[in-house]
């Protein structure tokens, strides 16, 4: 004797095959597809930017750095991320050049500047609100100690 629960997925399982419950795998795999190419990470260059640390009032030495940045973001949202470039990018410029200037020795130090990019990071979000940078990379630094 079959159980009520045995009957039920029998005829919900028939239903369904009734019903149509089959699927297009050729929609299934474009869609999959989209959404990996959407949210496929890519590079965009944030600018060249070249600044003085101040003075280091224990031994007088002068610190210039200079860097090429860019942010990862995704594929997506580039025209966005290009479209608030153009209106702030003299915003974010000042506010980078900030946080450059905020860089101590121990900063510098840093294997692969950790802190330093995560400061960037975080001016780099703030002036583009609508579109939000991943990661910030360091493409060049000079680093020249006077």
């Amino acid at each position: 004797m079959l159980r009520a629960s045995t009957i039920w997925l029998v005829v919900s399982t028939a239903s369904l095959m009734l019903s149509g419950g089959c699927y297009d795998s050729a929609a299934l795999v474009k869609q999959v597809r989209n959404d990996s190419l959407r949210n496929q990470s890519h590079e965009i260059d944030l600018g060249q930017f070249r600044t003085t640390i101040p003075r280091d009032s224990a031994t007088n030495t002068i610190i210039e750095i200079e860097l090429q940045l860019f942010g990862t973001v995704p594929q997506y949202r580039i025209p966005a991320i290009e479209k608030q470039l153009k209106a702030d990018g003299y915003h974010l410029r000042a506010e980078t050049l900030v946080a450059i200037r905020q860089t101590t020795d121990e900063e510098l130090a840093e294997a692969n500047l950790g802190t330093l990019r995560a400061r960037l990071k975080q001016v780099v979000n703030s002036v583009l609100k609508n579109a939000p940078i991943k990661s910030i990379g360091i493409e060049q630094i000079l680093i020249v100690e006077k």
